[in-house]
């Protein structure tokens, strides 16, 4: 009987780290420089299956911070992308894959981008 209770509650206790992990976040370091400072900078999360979310913003460059990821956008189904805009110049954007964030959220690497902005007329 005794084993019976340890094997109920082992399978309890492995189903409940086994759901918790399943819903865990990342923290992601995100570094957004421009050319020049001072573009607003947004974020969003693309999926091939439901779409896109809406924008997020981030701050203005020069942009140092970290967001919170949900380990089951870190696949190559997701894609993040971020945006920089200032007035006069070119809206610009780039896309890191699920994959790619994931790696940039292990270790001592981030997610890191400086576009050389472009006026517009130019």
């Amino acid at each position: 009987m005794h084993y019976s209770n340890a094997f109920n509650l082992a399978v309890v206790s492995f189903s409940v780290l086994l759901l918790g992990a399943c819903s865990s976040t990342r923290n992601v370091p995100i570094t957004v420089q421009s050319d020049p400072l001072g573009a607003q900078v947004m974020l969003k999360l693309k999926s091939g299956q439901t779409g896109q979310t809406d924008w997020v913003y981030l701050g203005n460059t020069p942009l140092t911070t970290q967001r919170k990821v949900s380990s089951k956008h870190l696949n190559n189904k997701y894609s993040f992308v971020v945006q920089v805009m200032k007035e006069g110049y070119s809206d610009q954007a780039k896309e890191w894959s699920g994959l790619q964030v994931k790696d940039a959220s292990e270790g001592d690497n981030r997610i890191y981008w400086n576009p050389k902005l472009v006026e517009i007329g130019q």
